[in-house]
């Protein structure tokens, strides 16, 4: 395991899959370049719209979804519950959300998860440090605390509309690792 003692057995051992498969039949890597493509195409119009098409989508995350379901997959539907909610108080669009249950019904697995997770972390850290670097911490503290106080913890629509980010790049990101790397 990566982290032994207590917390063993709760991190993936990614170590496991740590060499990119290199025998791969044609047919996958028909089906990979196709993925990376469709993740690529994704990426490049959210940045240049600032929006992503349900065309772009829903043909993904339905067949990819009614595959797992077909195969008894029970994991995807709780999070797509969870990005629905997700999506519901505005903290992605919906866009964004179709493109994450996209991805969690292609890679339903506790490794695609943490590595999600830890790339999307390190990849946005840096992103909202540019975002916000002219604030102070004092600034930033007391308007974390107006939005408590005014009981408006979540952006509202508008505010998602005016002043979201396109960075679904960041969600195809750890597709297009994982998908070429521990897939």
């Amino acid at each position: 395991m990566l982290v032994p003692g207590i917390v063993e057995g709760l991190l993936p051992d990614l170590t496991q899959g740590l060499t990119p498969q290199l025998n791969l039949a044609p047919e996958a890597i028909a089906l990979r370049v196709g993925l990376s493509a469709w993740l690529i195409a994704i990426a490049v119009w959210d940045v240049r719209t600032a929006r992503i098409p349900n065309w772009l989508t829903f043909p993904v995350m339905l067949a990819a979804g009614a595959w797992r379901l077909y195969h008894h997959v029970w994991l995807i539907l709780p999070i797509w519950v969870l990005i629905y909610m997700i999506w519901k108080v505005n903290i992605v669009g919906g866009g964004d959300a179709k493109l994450l249950m996209g991805l969690f019904a292609l890679f339903p697995t506790y490794e695609f998860a943490f590595l999600f997770a830890v790339v999307v972390l390190v990849v946005s850290l840096p992103l909202l440090y540019r975002k916000h670097w002219w604030r102070r911490p004092a600034q930033m503290a007391q308007g974390v605390a107006q939005r408590i106080s005014s009981g408006q913890i979540f952006p509202t629509h508008e505010e998602l509309q005016t002043e979201g980010q396109q960075y679904a790049w960041t969600f195809c990101l750890p597709g297009l690792i994982y998908l070429w790397w521990l897939w």
